[in-house]
């Protein structure tokens, strides 16, 4: 990636629109602007000023706004225009921003220019990324605290006392003489213990912290005429499937999503699973058991009229939902009863939903892992320490060095302290180009 140049994208969302945003940062970004813009002589740091630019075979009324570094989005000179969200116009504008010396961006670069300046550390600028990405207020909220430093100030309050730890243990290795070892491995021990806490946290934050981001997916399965797509559309609120009386009705997956607690829920109503010699029905049994498989919850629904439990192969949970209630009753030890044609015992459901996916874990305000990145890394940092401890214990010093050394890469991965271009481009790529 080239550096000290100026770059130029539309940030705001392509396609036509009532406003369109083309933001420009480099150290020629001003310059740039202001050759283009009637009234640039007015330009000054973060005020919008209306006037006209001149995009050579198109003109057209703006505001614009400058940044003038280091008080900017990415640490340098930051041009914006607000144009009329017309693609000729934006296209235009662009093609005369390149003219005059800037070049396309790349994927992230924005953000990438942000972080090389210090602007954020690495897992704010994923956050960043999590945060135009999210698809509920549960996404949203934690992306946001993420953006904001919460996990970085959580790792970096971690990172400093295993530094600490292991300057410590440095002073013990290099002047043998004065006998300090035995010290410093009694003092390291609670320091080390308050750190892996820590970071257990926040590994066991990842389960929640995961579907926060991404989703639960719910698969309903069933025997034909167990009511699955009824009970689809009574979670959903809506007629997204087709009910019909008629076994075997639903021959393919069928999909749609839900909010509860700010968290999404994707259903998925699958083809009801019996013997068939119907290759198109066949198909989509074999696509219920492969959405079964996958799912983080499966509600394995039994009709009350014909009580039969389906043996269900899956790595999530599942949940017996008892259906029909309204003309039959459920067994006193049933886990969850419904009727999917009143709605009765539905809003119970939701929340049995809800908490199994989530076991308790989120909470308001609360710092979690959401990303698998993050995980891995948190994850190997916390097996260095104890190794590190472990090795203290039989007063291997050399080897609790090494360790800590290990656990300080580990978390410096997660801030980006010590990130390799190879993670950088990796992780950049996934912006989009304004970003």
């Amino acid at each position: 990636m080239e550096h000290n140049t100026t770059i130029c994208a539309l940030s705001s969302a392509p396609g036509r629109g009532a406003i369109s945003v083309i933001r420009m940062s480099g150290p020629d970004s001003v310059k740039i602007l202001s050759e283009s813009f009637s009234h640039a002589d007015r330009l000054e740091h973060s005020k919008m000023v209306l006037g006209t630019l001149n995009a050579d075979t198109l003109r057209d009324r703006v505001l614009a706004v400058v940044f003038y570094a280091p008080d900017s989005y990415t640490g340098e000179d930051v041009a914006e225009v607000h144009c009329h969200g017309s693609p000729e116009i934006v296209n235009a504008v662009l093609r005369k921003f390149v003219r005059s010396g800037a070049r396309y961006a790349q994927p992230g670069e924005f953000t990438r220019r942000a972080f090389e300046s210090g602007k954020m550390s690495l897992d704010e600028a994923e956050a960043v990324g999590d945060l135009i990405n999210a698809q509920s207020a549960a996404a949203s909220s934690a992306a946001y605290e993420g953006m904001r430093g919460a996990l970085y100030r959580t790792i970096t309050a971690v990172y400093d006392k295993i530094l600490t730890v292991a300057g410590a243990l440095t002073a013990a290795l290099d002047y043998p003489e004065e006998d300090i070892e035995s010290t410093t491995s009694a003092e390291a021990l609670p320091v080390l213990g308050e750190c892996e806490e820590e970071l257990d946290r926040l590994i066991k934050s990842y389960g929640a912290g995961e579907k926060v981001r991404d989703g639960v997916r719910v698969a309903i399965v069933g025997l034909p005429n167990a009511g699955k797509s009824s009970l689809l559309n009574r979670l959903l609120g809506n007629d997204r499937a087709i009910v019909s009386a008629n076994a075997g009705t639903t021959r393919d997956t069928v999909e749609g999503s839900y909010e509860y607690n700010g968290v999404l829920f994707t259903l998925v109503d699958t083809a009801g699973v019996r013997e068939t010699s119907d290759e198109t029905e066949a198909e989509g049994v074999r696509r219920s058991e492969r959405a079964a498989k996958t799912a983080h919850i499966v509600l394995r629904v039994i009709d009350l009229s014909a009580p039969v439990m389906l043996p269900v192969q899956t790595d999530g949970i599942i949940i017996d939902v008892y259906n029909k209630t309204d003309i039959a009753a459920a067994p006193s030890d049933a886990e969850q009863s419904v009727s999917a044609l009143t709605g009765k015992g539905i809003s119970e459901l939701k929340k049995r939903i809800y908490d199994a996916a989530m076991s308790g874990r989120v909470t308001a305000g609360g710092v979690m892992i959401t990303n698998a990145r993050h995980y891995r890394l948190a994850l190997d940092a916390a097996e260095e320490l104890r190794s590190a401890k472990e090795a203290f214990e039989t007063d291997s010093i050399d080897l609790a060095s090494a360790a800590l050394s290990c656990a300080l890469a580990d978390l410096g991965g997660i801030t980006g302290a010590n990130a390799t271009e190879d993670v950088l481009s990796d992780v950049f790529s996934r912006f989009c180009v304004g970003k």
